[in-house]
């Protein structure tokens, strides 16, 4: 640990001096006023920012699509809206505005000398919270009022080397359920799995996502931003979203001939883990090419055994390799994209999980510390599985005049699981000793068309039309789940209005789902099928008020529905990767949720306050329910669970503020409640998640000097209560006691001309506190995470 932090110190040390003599001699201004469109008035706290990177200006929008590029000078208005930029070089740059709760305005300035700029900036209707997103993001254009959060710039980097269900756990309302310390899924609300729809570059993510420890087959890196819709209000991605919608969304691309790119270089202390990832770009500035825009991005990850606050989990570890490639090419109204990604992944199941009778597994559940040895290694031992993922997509765009477009999207996806046990199949025969207890190979094809109409008058709609085909063929030593093949289709519309202060729209879409089931009759030794078909209707509407520059307020409602998965119906057998013998239920009839969403920000120089309030009552609410009844077979005990269904009620509220004590100093809070109830059986609903509660202060400034810029440290306390809210007697083991642990970050970036390198050092659980997550499915068995050093570099040039 000394030599770690000594390393980190030696690392800062050395960029620092490395950068002492950067500085150049620029002495012109950029000043102005910042207002607000639509009352008028003077806007504080603005940041206005310019960055000298000029390949990201918009060509088609105007507005700037960047990545929060650290190689910036930056400061704020004050109480009478004036801002002033000193010290500026001659140049061109991208100067930017960015305030809560209003639409970032981005574009490119010659310097050649000093500059006044006045501007107004237009209410941000989308309302999503937190985080405020371009007014141009497609990806969440056709829903206006739904209640949505969003993961990017530094807050994005703090979680850089962490997956996708990890990296999100920070916002409020949601949480990640675990499978062991590599492996978790994103839950909002207190729903996961295939509740929550993933977006992965405008394709809706489809692999094995079932599985509580099937975690999305996604490289976070390749994303420049995260946003996060909470909420029943899925229109244009179909059904399933009962819980939301989780949307990556890359860097854009290149707009005029140059070569960028990014390094980035992740190492943290428990699992010794390392990381790297890289992205280049660039366009082609002659000839027929010359609006031909590409870009290539790769990540390798590794670690070993992860550790408790007392003990290292055995055979934890993990590996990762990740690549992707994209490409673009604008003329003349005409856009067309070809995207393509690989992941990659091999992960070892925890070696505590694996009990051999049901004394065994009794013990196991009241020991405070496993019998598994006590020892860090990086190999990865029986049992583990490996993903291998691939994401094709080819896009056709024709814009119009205005907003109006037609788009066209295609894509093709693979993906392969393996699951290895820790028992070998009685046989001499190399090829089936080696061969994995469970296969599955999903094929994925979708296709979709949509037609934007800016009509004028406040008007806008949307029209689409959607259809998809999958075939998933399962192989293994032993029975989980069968093969399957299904078709679907679906079109909808969304209407929105907007005039001044309010915005009002509402949103109908119809799906039908054709599923066919192949099974094995073992008595017969013959297969036999089993067809089935769902066809429901998605629909919602909402509405935003602004009711001054401070205050707006957003409602929603929307209803969706869900069939029920392939696991829910189907799956007999040990799932040794979850460590479960596992019961489906081929009666389960298809879920339906309607949801009600309330949304309150309010927003001023000294504090921001953010109020989202739900509820969501779901009729066939379909989930595991432990039997209580252990299930032994030759190769060890494992706990039982079925899939049943009830009528069930989810509401809850997620609260974050920030109170701005000094200019460079902030306190903030987050708040998760959120409350399951079994209308069924009149009681708690089990697996909801405990009340969660972040609380901490940040010191921040604009610079440090002349070369460190956007330095910042920040303390925070995360507070879980113990879950208390269960049914008597309904899981194997009882929640676990509260935690309260304790995290830190310290950062900056260090701008060089067209270059910069931001630098971020953080420490997870700092007093090393040992508890048990009660969404963690292996809990039953080990202690959660202990202390964690993380050190992470971002070099973009």
């Amino acid at each position: 640990m000394v030599r770690f932090i000594q390393a980190t110190v030696s690392f800062y040390a050395l960029i620092m001096a490395s950068t002492a003599g950067y500085a150049q001699k620029c002495a012109y201004t950029i000043s102005g006023h910042v207002l607000d469109r639509l009352y008028k008035q003077p806007l504080s706290e603005v940041l206005v920012y310019i960055a000298d990177d000029t390949a990201r200006a918009g060509m088609d929008t105007g507005l700037l699509a960047h990545r929060h590029i650290l190689a910036y000078q930056g400061t704020r208005t004050d109480t009478s809206g004036y801002f002033s930029l000193g010290e500026v070089c001659a140049g061109r740059y991208i100067i930017s505005y960015e305030a809560p709760g209003y639409k970032t305005v981005s574009f490119v300035i010659d310097i050649p000398g000093n500059k006044s700029l006045d501007i107004s900036l237009s209410a941000d209707s989308h309302a999503l919270n937190e985080i405020i997103v371009n007014g141009q993001k497609e990806l969440v254009k056709d829903l206006h009022t739904v209640t949505a959060i969003e993961l990017k710039g530094t807050a994005l980097l703090e979680t850089r080397g962490q997956s996708l269900g990890e990296s999100l756990k920070s916002l409020p309302g949601l949480n990640s359920i675990q499978t062991g310390p590599s492996l978790s899924k994103p839950v909002i609300h207190g729903l996961h799995s295939n509740r929550v729809l993933i977006l992965n570059n405008g394709v809706r993510q489809e692999g094995q996502q079932w599985g509580s420890e099937h975690a999305p087959e996604i490289d976070p890196f390749v994303s420049e931003d995260i946003t996060v819709i909470k909420g029943a209000a899925s229109i244009r991605y179909g059904s399933d979203a009962i819980a939301g919608v989780v949307l990556l969304d890359p860097p854009a691309m290149l707009q005029i001939p140059g070569l960028r790119g990014d390094v980035y270089l992740v190492g943290a202390s428990n699992g010794r883990m390392g990381t790297f990832s890289a992205d280049l770009e660039g366009m082609i500035g002659k000839g027929f090419l010359s609006r031909l825009t590409w870009r290539v991005q790769g990540t390798l990850k590794g670690a070993g055994n992860f550790s408790t606050a007392d003990y290292y989990l055995v055979n934890t570890g993990m590996q990762e390799k990740d690549f992707s490639v994209s490409a673009a090419y604008k003329v003349k109204g005409w856009e067309s994209n070809l995207f393509f990604s690989s992941y990659s992944t091999k992960i070892g199941i925890y070696a505590g999980s694996h009990v051999g009778n049901i004394n065994d597994l009794y013990a196991a559940f009241t020991r405070a510390r496993p019998l598994t040895p006590d020892s860090f290694y990086y190999r990865i031992d029986r049992s583990y599985q490996t993903v291998n993922h691939n994401i094709l997509k080819i896009s056709e765009i024709k814009q119009f005049e205005g907003t109006s477009r037609i788009e066209a999207n295609f894509s093709y996806q693979a993906d392969l699981r393996n699951e290895y046990d820790i028992d070998r199949p009685y046989s001499t025969n190399p090829a089936v000793l080696n061969a994995p207890q469970i296969s599955f190979r999903l094929n994925t094809i979708m296709a979709d068309f949509i037609y934007v109409k800016d009509q004028g008058q406040g008007f806008s709609s949307s029209l689409g039309v959607v259809g998809s085909t999958q075939g998933n063929r399962y192989q293994g030593l032993r029975y989980l789940i069968p093969n399957f093949r299904n078709y679907g289709g679906g079109a909808f519309a969304i209407e929105k209005w907007q005039r001044d202060r309010l915005v009002l729209e509402s949103g109908l879409r119809y799906d039908y789902k054709w599923f066919q089931v192949y099974r094995e009759d073992l008595s017969a030794l013959k297969i036999f099928t089993s067809t089935y078909y769902y066809k429901n209707p998605t629909a919602t509407i909402g509405a935003t008020y602004r009711f001054n520059p401070s205050f707006h307020a957003n409602i929603n409602f929307g209803t969706a529905w869900r069939a029920p998965s392939i696991n829910e119906l189907f799956i007999e057998g040990i799932h040794l990767s979850a460590a479960s013998y596992e019961i489906g239920d081929s009666s389960l009839r298809s879920e339906r949720s309607y949801n009600t969403s309330l949304s309150l920000n309010y927003h001023t120089r000294l504090f921001d306050v953010i109020a989202d309030l739900y509820d969501n009552e779901i009729n066939h609410f379909i989930f595991a329910s432990p039997t209580l009844q252990p299930v032994t077979l030759i190769t060890g005990t494992y706990p039982s669970f079925k899939y049943v269904q009830t009528d069930a009620s989810l509401h809850g509220i997620d609260l974050s503020g920030q109170l701005n004590v000094l200019r460079s100093v902030s306190i903030y809070s987050k708040s998760s409640i959120v409350r399951g109830w079994n209308k069924n059986i009149d009681d708690w609903l089990i697996f909801m998640p405990a009340d969660r509660f972040q609380n901490g202060v940040s010191l921040h400034a604009d610079s440090i000097g002349k070369h460190i810029k956007a330095p910042h440290i920040s303390f925070e306390n995360l507070t879980v209560l113990r879950q208390t809210r269960v049914p008597p007697k309904s899981d194997y083991v009882a929640p676990p006691s509260g935690y309260s642990i304790f995290n830190a970050n310290i950062g900056c970036s260090i701008p060089h001309g067209k270059q910069a390198l931001s630098l971020d050092i953080g420490i997870q659980n700092f007093t090393n506190v040992a508890y048990r997550d009660y969404l963690n499915r292996f809990r039953y068995y080990a202690d959660d995470l202990g202390v964690n050093f993380i050190i992470r570099a971002k070099f973009s040039f």
